[in-house]
């Protein structure tokens, strides 16, 4: 377990970015001859490389968040982007924290927040639900649960496949 560390500098450097404009969506690091050296998207204005590893060695923020928080940056209107980049040393608020877990509360999260789902889709996702909130937790996800849900979700998908195969066959056949 790696726990957050280095949070002031954290603060200081992502203030600096903010301040040198060097956060721009869609590009890794470039050089360039601002305050910071160069401008990037999220993962890169902490890394100054396409790399999240250094930012997990540094600041003990775990690459599946970097990698979760570079997508959300990614999607969002550039002043959004900016603010969210800026709202992350307080979100980390303090050395020690152990955020390793995180990713699973959030993919939780979002499978809750799926719009309205069928009965069907509820019975497969409401088990991985319960797994990802067991895993941030810190609990274990047993083997037989997983497989379980697996096995749903891998049925939904050839179902989806199979429905798809039909869709398009049907479409070109009425052309």
């Amino acid at each position: 377990m790696t726990l957050t560390k280095n949070t002031e500098i954290l603060r200081a450097e992502v203030a600096a970015h903010i301040k040198a404009d060097a956060l721009v969506r869609g590009s890794y690091w470039k050089p360039g001859k601002n305050a910071v050296g160069g401008q990037g998207c999220f993962i890169s204005c902490l890394t100054h490389s396409n790399d999240p590893t250094p930012a997990f060695e540094r600041f003990g923020l775990p690459v599946a968040v970097l990698r979760i928080a570079e997508n959300i940056f990614e999607a969002l209107p550039a002043a959004e982007g900016r603010a969210f980049f800026a709202a992350l040393p307080d979100a980390v608020g303090r050395d020690g924290k152990d955020l390793s877990r995180v990713h699973w509360g959030f993919l939780a999260a979002e499978l809750r927040a799926l719009p309205q789902k069928t009965d069907a889709a509820e019975a497969v996702i409401d088990p991985v639900i319960d797994g990802m909130d067991l895993l941030f937790s810190g609990q274990q996800w047993a083997a037989a649960y997983a497989a379980y849900a697996a096995a749903y979700a891998a049925a939904d998908a050839a179902d989806a496949r199979l429905r798809q195969r039909d869709t398009l066959l049907a479409l070109i056949a009425a052309a």
